[in-house]
């Protein structure tokens, strides 16, 4: 539908297409590209023999592929524009995924995830999160919230369907699925529905009606990183320079360690404590689904309490649904734990944009992005192979959750570290005196 001036009318504002937009396109960066992973385990260890460490490295080379690509992919929306840049991603995100089900042999599996890993980055979490930050300001965690429960419904859908697949057809033929599915619904929303922000239309941020030029325009709180436009913030040097950066660096490397460390391996995890494999598969979809639910509460709770609070809150309740799992032996703990870590799960990866907007503005939000997003990588490749590694040294997963909790506990203290956002003081420009 078109979109009249800010929304005014009966006209919808034209953010809100885009954020239905990044819904789908999360819905299947996430349910295509990692939350079905976990379910390929098994057959990959009937089918070719190979280890759980060796087949977690997989997930850790696209997590760490993935970080990598994330600064270069927001440089080329930058320069380029959404449509051109996204499309050829979603194209080659399509091919990857059908190429993955050639896989002959561990060298090459690992290869094409790691070309799939650079195209998916093209439909993630990073290009959404840098067009809708443009397109609200006021109601950014929601909005980032709401596209985001695309993942966690990718998740809920795609774990027991590709699962379904996988009994039926084979593991080969899911991915051949998974690339149609992605050229099917990934390239229309690209090409027709994504713009890079509002100013493209003739409107402004949240639907706002346009402000005469003679009035005040409101601004954010005190100490908050954003202009009264949204525009300005700290620049690319300056932010990675603060004690606040290298704070938040460190709590997106210890979280995602700790959650992808628990989630890759949740199937093969869960089984063990006597559940069966349909049982495990439909936790891991059920874990997804209140990943939703959390996405929108810790979006909507940084538009009302302080942004560490609802960052903590995050990570401890995570933390005590690994503990929950450490204990667990019956199926009616296996949900306590799913209930709690789904809920919570959800706060991650919605909180990640919004910190870098919260703290450092939009003035090089994609840049800033991408490098967190890099660590982040590092954090979750990390976790899934730790993983997998103890696993094949005890023959358990024990170790692994002991770790996990403490490295929970360690991202809630340095996100409270972090301290609370600064305005970027620019520095003056030297008064030039001219001759009488």
């Amino acid at each position: 539908m078109a979109a009249g001036p800010a929304g005014q009318g009966s006209r919808i504002f034209y953010g809100l297409w885009v954020v239905a937009g990044g819904f789908v396109l999360l819905f299947l960066f996430a349910g295509a590209g990692f939350y079905s992973f976990s379910i390929f385990i098994k057959p990959l260890e009937e089918a070719f023999g190979w280890s759980r460490a060796e087949i977690s490295l997989t997930m850790s080379i696209y997590m760490f592929v993935h970080g990598l690509c994330g600064p270069l992919i927001g440089h080329l929306i930058r320069v380029y524009g959404p449509k051109r840049i996204m499309t050829a991603y979603a194209f080659m995100a399509g091919s990857c995924f059908i190429l993955v089900s050639f896989t002959p042999a561990l060298w090459f599996f690992y290869l094409a995830y790691a070309m799939l890993s650079f195209s998916t980055v093209g439909i993630g979490f990073i290009p959404v999160s840098d067009i809708l930050a443009r397109w609200f300001v006021r109601r950014r965690g929601t909005a980032i919230g709401s596209a985001m429960l695309g993942i966690s419904v990718g998740g809920l859908v795609m774990a027991p369907l590709i699962g379904l697949i996988i009994t039926r057809y084979g593991w080969r033929a899911s991915f051949v699925f998974l690339g149609l599915l992605v050229w099917l619904l990934a390239m229309p929303v690209t090409l027709f529905v994504f713009k890079g922000g509002p100013e493209e239309l003739g409107l402004l941020p949240d639907g706002e009606a346009p402000t005469p030029k003679n009035e005040a325009r409101v601004v954010p709180e005190e100490g908050h990183a954003l202009s009264g436009d949204g525009i300005d913030g700290w620049p690319l040097r300056a932010a990675f320079r603060t004690k606040a950066f290298i704070f938040i660096a460190l709590t997106y490397l210890l979280a995602p360690m700790a959650q992808m460390g628990v989630l890759q391996h949740q199937v093969p995890l869960i089984m063990e404590a006597g559940i069966s494999p349909a049982a495990a598969a439909a936790a891991l979809g059920l874990t997804a689904g209140l990943g939703g639910l959390g996405k929108l509460t810790f979006g909507r709770l940084t538009e009302i309490l302080p942004f560490h609070h609802a960052a903590i809150l995050c990570f401890g309740l995570q933390a005590l649904a690994v503990f929950v799992l450490l204990q667990a032996h019956s199926l009616a703990m296996i949900w306590v734990y799913v209930i709690i870590f789904g809920f919570a799960m959800g706060g991650v990866i919605v909180l990640l944009p919004l910190v870098v907007g919260h703290f450092f503005g939009l003035a090089s939000f994609g840049v800033i992005m991408g490098t967190v997003s890099f660590i982040q990588a590092v954090g979750s490749s990390s976790g899934a192979l730790i993983s997998g590694l103890i696993y094949d040294w005890t023959n358990s997963y024990r170790i692994a959750l002991i770790i996990y909790i403490g490295v929970y506990l360690t991202a809630a203290l340095s996100i409270f570290l972090a301290g609370t956002p600064r305005p970027y003081n620019r520095p003056e420009t030297p008064v030039r005196f001219e001759k009488c």
